[in-house]
Parts: C-alpha cells; sequence; structure tokens
C-alpha cells in the first residue's frame, strides 16, 4: 500500500495548492506549486504555487501479513491509476470492494487495501469527502488488526492527514502526519523512503500555515533522505523539488523557486511522460513564475498547457481545473482584461463551490476576487 505525500494542490494556496487542492502527496497505502519571481513583492491577493502530491510505496509491514491478493479487477485499477485515469480506478475500486463484501467471509486483508486504494483514487479525482470515508474505513481495520504501531496503520494516518490539508483543516492534517511519522521514524527508521513522504507532508502543512522557514526544513529533510534511497530522477524526488519551489516562491525567492520547478519537470516529463497531471502542476508553478515577474504572455502560455492536461485527464470539474483558471484570471486582471479575468473566476468559483464547498480557503478567495470586480 503506499503513502502519500503532500504535494499537489492549488494555485492559489500552494502545494499544492494555488487555489485548490492539487498537490499532496500520499502514503502507498496511498497529494498540491507557485512561481517564482525576481526579487518583486509579489502583488496582495496573488495566485500562489501549488504544493504536490506524491506517492510512495509502503514499507513491508511487520507483524502480520497484510498483502493483498491482486485480483484482476485490482491490476486493471491499478494501471489505471498509474495511468492518472482516476475516475476509472476509482470505479473498478468500488466494484472489487463489492465484490469482497459481498462473499460470506470477506477477507480484512483485501478489505483494507480495498479502502485504502479506493480512497486515494478518490482523493485524485477530487472526491475527498468520499477518500476521507475509505482511508477511515482502512484505518479501523487495521488498527483491530494490526495494532496501533503497524506501517500500514501510519499510512492510513499519512493519507488521512493529506486529505485533511486539501480540505484546508491543517491543524487536523499536521496531527494525522506527526502520528504516521512517529511510527515510520519507529518502525523503519530516520532514512526510510516513508519518513521522507511524513518529513514532506509535514513540510506542506506547514507552508499552508504560513510557516515557511518550518516547511522548508522539513522539506529540505525529505528530499536529502528521497535523493540518497531513491535517485536523482525519481517522481517523488521531483516532488520534492516542487514543494521546496513553493516553499521559496512564499518566501519571495522566485529565482530559486523557478529552478526548483523546472528540475522536477525534467523528471517529470522524463519519467511521467508529457500528459501526466503531476507535470501540469509543473507548467502551472513556472506559469506563477513568470507571472510574478510580469511575464504575463509566458505565464498564461504555460496556465494554458497545464489547464489542457488537467481537464485531459482530470475532468472539467476537477478542483486542479479551478486552480488554473484562477491563475489565468489573475494575469487577465494584469493585463487589464476584466472581462476575461471574470470569466475564469466564475468558472473556477462554481468548481470550488461544487467540490470544495462555500467555507473553503479557495472558494473564498475567488469570491473576494468576483466580489472586488463589481465594486
Amino acid at each position: 500500500m503506499k503513502r502519500v505525500v503532500l504535494l499537489s494542490a492549488v494555485l492559489l494556496v500552494g502545494c499544492g495548492k494555488r487555489v485548490s487542492p492539487e498537490s499532496q502527496p500520499k502514503a502507498r497505502a496511498s497529494s498540491r506549486p507557485v512561481t517564482q519571481e525576481a526579487n518583486k513583492t509579489q502583488p496582495k491577493n496573488k495566485p500562489e504555487p501549488e504544493p504536490e502530491k506524491k506517492k510512495t510505496e509502503p514499507a513491508k509491514p511487520k507483524g502480520k501479513p497484510t498483502e493483498a491478493t491482486q485480483t484482476t479487477g485490482m491490476v486493471a485499477a491499478k494501471l489505471a491509476y498509474d495511468a492518472a485515469l482516476y475516475a476509472a480506478a476509482a470505479r473498478i475500486y468500488a466494484d472489487e470492494l463489492a465484490a469482497e463484501e459481498a462473499k460470506p467471509a470477506p477477507s480484512w486483508v483485501q478489505l483494507s487495501y480495498l479502502h485504502n486504494e479506493l480512497g486515494r483514487a478518490l482523493d485524485d479525482f477530487g472526491q475527498y469527502d468520499k477518500a476521507l470515508e475509505h482511508h477511515q474505513k482502512s484505518l479501523a481495520i487495521w488498527l483491530k488488526q494490526l495494532g496501533p504501531e503497524h506501517p500500514d496503520v501510519a499510512t492510513s494516518y499519512n493519507n488521512i492527514g493529506g486529505v485533511n490539508n486539501t480540505k484546508g483543516e491543517y491543524d487536523k492534517a499536521l496531527e494525522y502526519h506527526q502520528k504516521s511519522l512517529a511510527i515510520w521514524l519507529k518502525q523503519l527508521g530516520r532514512e526510510h523512503p516513508d519518513v521522507a513522504t511524513s518529513y514532506r507532508n509535514i513540510g506542506t502543512v506547514h507552508h499552508k500555515k504560513a510557516e515557511y522557514d518550518k516547511a522548508l526544513e522539513y522539506c529540505q529533510k525529505s528530499l536529502a533522505i528521497m535523493l540518497k534511497q531513491l535517485g536523482r530522477e525519481h517522481p517523488d524526488v521531483a516532488t520534492s523539488y516542487s514543494n521546496i519551489g513553493t516553499v521559496h516562491h512564499k518566501k519571495g525567492e522566485y529565482d530559486k523557486a523557478l529552478e526548483h520547478f523546472q528540475k522536477a519537470l525534467a523528471i517529470r516529463l522524463k519519467q511521467l511522460g508529457p500528459e501526466h497531471p503531476s507535470v501540469a502542476m509543473s507548467y502551472n508553478n513556472i506559469g506563477q513564475g513568470h507571472h510574478a515577474e510580469a511575464e504575463y504572455d509566458k505565464a498564461l502560455e504555460y496556465y494554458q498547457k497545464s489547464l489542457a492536461i488537467k481537464l485531459k485527464k482530470l475532468g472539467s470539474e476537477h478542483p486542479s481545473v479551478a486552480t488554473s483558471y484562477n491563475n489565468m484570471a489573475f494575469v487577465c486582471k494584469a493585463k487589464k482584461d476584466l472581462a476575461k479575468a471574470k470569466e475564469y473566476w466564475e468558472k473556477a468559483h462554481a468548481i470550488f463551490l461544487k467540490r470544495l464547498g462555500p467555507s473553503h480557503p479557495n472558494t473564498k478567495l475567488v469570491k473576494g476576487q468576483l466580489d472586488a470586480l463589481k465594486e
């Protein structure tokens, strides 16, 4: 099972998340970037890069074996997930879960795995409340069967923390990520990739809480482990570069931010291909860098490349799509094209309102921009 990592998200918020939830990494039992500007003061209410979500394989559990039997459907679901076809993956996992639950004696191993994987797919598809429901069911099974200090329990804590971060519930997210880290440190050691995942996710939450020095500290600790254990071209390393870039952007260190975003993009293009959602995140973040430099045409070019991938891979109502609309609206506003800015913010607001609710920071941010246009 995998762990989540936090990165993945909204353009306005940062991580993943600028405005929307996008970049939060997940644990394998399983997330998320901003752009950089050259020593300029960022305009008030300007969109930020998105943090991201990344996934890493969980450690071999100690204690009871928890290897799920991979059915034909589960293999198909994993292939769909790895291809970023999250809706298809969720449908297949849901079918597999229903079939297992219908058996006279369902396997707790299968049930816990399927709830976890379904939660991951729903999270990436933007169905956060449903994702949280399945991660909590998986956690309940693992706690009962494996005890409170098993690595798979840490995986659930990590994934629940990732969803809470995306939902803007940062204190809850930090609580769950710290629980996860404590278990992984004890069970797996200080240099395990899952420990790096926890550091990165904790860093992402501190970023969202505007605690940038703490965020950078945790993200750099994560990167050091990832480089040592996974090598320089692993997608999780790209996620760490992206998250570090996002923090530098928030600190006004735009050249450093852009350097890290470009490193992340190079790895993702090579390892994931040109149409992966993580590549879209990198395009978004690089667009933010040009935006910060007042290079509006370049910024719009990268935002549009990001949006095209998101629409194709995630669908027209994913919160990450709203993040792109939001960022494009800010560029249009800077170019004095207020009619176009209004159009993009209306699209972003409709998606955020439907998928995240009226009280989410991203929904409020876009609503504030729309209200300002009326004044």
